[in-house]
């Protein structure tokens, strides 16, 4: 019995105009009556992922910034944030790759330099709660990783095998957009905040079902037998999941959690 699903959103549970299934929100309260417990898990802020389940907070809760911050009801469940040391390296060697803008996330806002940046994240699309700034080293308070969007067509390849190398050992990198990479620190996925909900609320990876598409999700396939990668995720991604769902432009997180619970 599935008493634990939990979705990533973009290219996921969210369409490639970044529009929500809203068929969900029809589950959610189902779900409360058959006690199956619903998270929420993104490389996205708490606040902008707050927004989509407005109307429904208490009956989700919301794993943002790839696992380093976990909230329920509003309530901060765990939070592991960057060192301004770990902060300052990242952002200088992010700086030496070209065509590259770096977003410095925090807990409930995020910062660029960049005013086109922040007119995109600040838009409808995504409504992030985001801060123009002069100088991104500045900020140190509740940072929990330090993303770039790649602008200048050579791809998130060849930004992750150029950057990898450099950062120091407990830091991390993943690829978890179309142009978007993370780095975080090491330990610091998905994958462990859904093994913490498992452990608190006594749930096996045999009771837990969880869709993804990027490469920021592979750590939460390993928590559940009902690892789902969708149809549009890249081969890596889903040679790390033992099922295949449909297309997040086809509602196919919505149609896979019918099938297998009957609501």
């Amino acid at each position: 019995m599935i008493k634990l699903i939990v979705s990533d959103m973009d290219g996921t549970l969210l369409n490639d105009n970044k529009q929500i299934d809203e068929r969900i929100y029809d589950l959610l309260p189902k779900m409360q009556e058959k006690q199956i417990r619903f998270v929420v898990a993104s490389g996205r802020q708490y606040p902008s992922l707050q927004r989509d389940f407005a109307e429904h907070a208490k009956d989700i809760v919301i794993i943002a910034e790839n696992g380093a911050f976990v909230v329920q009801d509003g309530k901060e469940l765990y939070y592991r944030g960057m060192n301004m040391e770990q902060i300052h390296h990242c952002l200088r060697e992010i700086a030496k790759l070209p065509d590259v803008v770096p977003l410095l996330c925090a807990k409930y806002c995020g910062y660029t330099d960049q005013k086109e940046l922040y007119d995109l994240l600040t838009s409808p699309k995504f409504h992030y709660d985001m801060r123009l700034v002069e100088d991104l080293s500045k900020i140190t308070e509740d940072v929990t990783k330090v993303s770039m969007i790649e602008v200048g067509g050579r791809g998130t390849t060849f930004c992750y095998d150029t950057l990898k190398p450099n950062l120091t050992e407990e830091m991390t990198l993943v690829i978890s957009g179309e142009s978007c990479l993370d780095t975080g620190l090491k330990g610091v996925t998905k994958g462990t905040a859904v093994q913490a909900l498992q452990k608190m609320w006594g749930i096996t990876p045999e009771e837990t079902l969880v869709f993804g598409d990027q490469f920021n999700d592979v750590e939460m396939f390993d928590c559940a037998y009902y690892s789902y990668a969708m149809e549009n995720a890249v081969d890596g991604v889903k040679q790390r999941a033992r099922f295949l769902a449909g297309n997040n432009n086809e509602g196919a997180v919505v149609n896979v959690i019918r099938a297998l619970t009957g609501l």
